[in-house]
């Protein structure tokens, strides 16, 4: 009877120490993929700025480096508050979820609520933010939309492609729209008579006669 105490006590600690051996594991891996993903994104950022001629080092820095991919794609500065804004919202409503449990008296839960609707709002306008200055950005490059798309979807990859190819030019005298979708003019471009230069706004130039429309 001892035996079989002593045999079961051993084969418990065995299935704890695996379960913890799988856990430390995956965690290993998990810390690995986020270690490569931000050395990776340091990397293509780094090579990008350089190709729009912005400094390398900017890359380095939290906050900033997306303040300087807004900058490169001539939005307002005030796009990179929404940017960031999810991820500020994001990191309190962790810390009030922590408080929260040890808070018995759930007094912490309209405020949970309240910080949970703001993150939920705070991450599409981060996303509406990234399809802003990646619109900017194609055109800066004259790229299509189809690259625009691409670019919302995959954008480290993305930009490491316009940072390496030697077909992609950064333009940054191309007009954007610093209200990003906001601001885009919605009228017909201007169009002029190609004998006299003059500007015309019907199908006829107005000075020479000549049909431009």
């Amino acid at each position: 009877m001892y035996n079989n105490e002593v045999n079961s006590l051993i084969s418990n600690n065995t299935g704890e120490e695996a379960v913890f051996a799988v856990f430390g594991f995956l965690m290993l891996i998990v810390i690995i993929v986020l270690l490569f993903t931000l050395i990776f994104n340091i990397i293509v950022k780094w090579i990008f700025f350089k190709k729009c001629g912005e400094e390398g080092w900017k890359s380095l820095i939290p906050f900033y480096n997306g303040y300087t991919l807004i900058k490169i794609a001539g939005l307002n500065w005030w796009w990179t508050l929404i940017l960031y804004g999810s991820v500020i919202l994001s990191t309190m409503q962790s810390t009030i979820n922590v408080m929260e449990k040890s808070d018995s008296t759930s007094v912490l839960a309209p405020v949970v609520l309240l910080v949970s609707i703001l993150s939920m709002f705070a991450s599409l306008a981060a996303l509406f933010t990234r399809i802003n200055y990646s619109i900017n950005i194609s055109k800066r490059f004259n790229k299509s939309v189809a690259y625009t798309v691409l670019l919302v979807l995959f954008e480290p990859i993305m930009l490491l492609v316009l940072g390496l190819s030697k077909d992609a030019k950064y333009d940054e005298t191309v007009e954007v729209s610093p209200n990003g979708l906001f601001g885009m003019k919605t009228s017909k471009p201007s169009v002029y008579c190609p004998d006299c230069g003059t500007q015309v706004n019907e199908d006829y130039c107005p000075k020479c006669g000549k049909k431009v429309r």
